[in-house]
């Protein structure tokens, strides 16, 4: 069998995509939508000798079926798109159950009776049980514990490298794609935003998500005569670019206060926000921030607080505070920060980093 799958005229939204072309003992990861990292992934499936992904039946009655019931159903599935003979497949179950950690009396079971770890493991037993060079995962380490997720992943991209397999998955989970070897495509609003390696989707990210991954903001802008702008934004900064450039910003690059005349304010880009949303993310309270006046500010995500310690050195007196001016303290903070307040901004021009859209 062919050592490369071609991975052009792809459909995505009744449109053509070229994913380029997949080499066995790799992985190509997917991420961005939902729907739209799917589609993708049917249609990989859709291909000739390619296994489609195992998917566990829905809805309550559903849930008490037996896993063998399951599993067999799907190998029948699978068996129609690899060419792999019934009985073949059929004997490769307790081999494909050992090597994720999974004893054969799992078959025994019901599938509602599996926890999230369990039904990974299964999925990807069950996929790796058809023979098939060229496998479809859609979201195949979803639920797994951290301490757990890492070792899962790992071991799953040792037996494609080991056994000279294609995988095709989808996955929102940034550390996941660190397998993905072929590279990554971010796919947003049925539309292939990027396509490259890890390194270049996460550090010069075109897309909405692998910003949002990656701690970023993310802007259009234009690089003329040495300087850089986004949009009608008094926010400027020197750049050797020239044309239309994307813009990113660090959810740490911007200065927050109550008073627009902080002594803590060195430059004169100080503009006025309202703040729109407040969230939680990873250890950090963040707020999103639009501006008063579209020709003067920007919209844009900013670390609040962060509660992840002191390890900075800094007394227990300033733990979790980032900005001061918002209050000297997490509880203050919490009193005069709400969302609907207004609050002034400083970005740091230095911590702007420009790419062409190319």
């Amino acid at each position: 069998m062919n050592d490369e799958l071609s991975l052009a005229g792809l459909q995505l939204d009744r449109r053509e995509i070229d994913l380029g072309r997949l080499r066995a003992g790799t992985m190509l990861g997917l991420m961005g939508s939902p729907d739209s990292t799917t589609s993708v992934v049917l249609s990989v499936a859709a291909l000739p000798h390619v296994a489609p992904p195992p998917r566990f039946p829905t809805g309550r009655r559903s849930g008490r079926s037996r896993v063998r019931r399951w599993m067999r159903s799907y190998l029948r599935e699978a068996d129609a798109g690899s060419g792999e003979a019934a009985s073949a497949v059929a004997a490769s179950e307790s081999a494909a159950l050992r090597a994720f950690g999974l004893r054969p009396e799992v078959l025994r079971r019901r599938i509602d009776e599996l926890d999230a770890i369990e039904r990974a493991r299964l999925a990807l037993a069950a996929a790796w049980a058809t023979g098939a060079k060229w496998l479809t995962l859609i979201d195949p380490f979803a639920s797994v514990p951290g301490h757990l997720r890492t070792g899962l992943r790992n071991r799953f991209a040792e037996l494609v490298a080991h056994d000279g397999r294609g995988v095709v998955f989808s996955s929102n989970s940034l550390p996941d794609h660190t397998i993905a070897e072929a590279g990554v495509a971010d796919i947003e609003k049925d539309q292939l935003v990027a396509f490259g390696s890890l390194e270049q989707i996460v550090s010069e990210p075109k897309g909405s998500l692998p910003a949002e991954l990656s701690g970023v903001n993310v802007y259009s802008g234009l690089a003329r005569k040495g300087w850089l702008s986004i949009g009608h934004s008094a926010v400027r900064a020197r750049t050797e670019l020239d044309g239309k450039v994307y813009v990113t910003l660090g959810w740490r690059a911007a200065l927050l206060s109550l008073d627009e005349h902080d002594p803590a304010f060195t430059s004169a880009t100080v503009f006025e926000a309202i703040v729109t949303g407040l969230r939680d993310r990873g250890s950090c309270l963040q707020a999103k921030l639009s501006p008063v006046d579209t020709e003067m500010g920007l919209a844009l995500d900013v670390d609040l607080a962060d509660l992840a310690g002191v390890s900075d050195g800094r007394s227990a007196a300033d733990f979790g505070v980032i900005h001061p001016g918002l209050g000297s303290t997490i509880a203050e903070l919490l009193r005069n920060v709400r969302v609907g307040t207004h609050v002034f901004v400083e970005v740091d021009t230095s911590a702007l980093h420009a790419y062409t859209v190319e």
